[in-house]
């Protein structure tokens, strides 16, 4: 008679202890025995494999689905910051904007130069004449 598979026997592992996995022929036979017949123990086999298979893949536990869990969130980070960068590069000018740009400040700066020594010379003028006029007052 097969052994259930509760009552598996266990391997010593490098001082572990754990369960020899049953062969696909064990679990029918063991589901034969409880009275399915073949085609419904071969189904009844397969859901547990897809329920284990499962049951593994949606833990979480390894280092290999946390190194995939942390591969995935810098692989998110990276996507998030290039996504900024490419942003920031549509937003700036093209070589027409830019030129036209340079344009603009060399004649606003053209006109600030031509209108200073104008502006500077009246401000000179108002204090020239204020200290003056406190200068004469006795």
């Amino acid at each position: 008679m097969e052994q259930p598979p509760d009552a598996l026997p266990k391997d010593k592992t490098s001082g572990n202890q754990r369960r020899k996995l049953p062969t696909p022929r064990e679990l029918v036979s063991h589901y034969e025995s409880q009275g399915l017949d073949s085609q419904e123990a071969s189904v009844k086999v397969i859901e547990d494999l897809q329920n284990a298979l499962f049951r593994v893949i949606s833990s979480g536990r390894g280092r290999k689905d946390k190194f995939m869990a942390e591969t995935s969130r810098k692989i998110d980070a990276t996507n998030s910051r290039l996504a900024v960068l490419d942003m920031k590069v549509d937003s700036k000018p093209g070589y027409g904007e830019t030129f036209a740009i340079g344009v603009a400040s060399g004649v606003t700066f053209k006109g600030i130069g031509t209108i200073m020594p104008h502006v500077l010379g009246a401000l000179c003028q108002i204090w020239n004449s204020v200290r003056s006029s406190t200068k004469s007052s006795p």
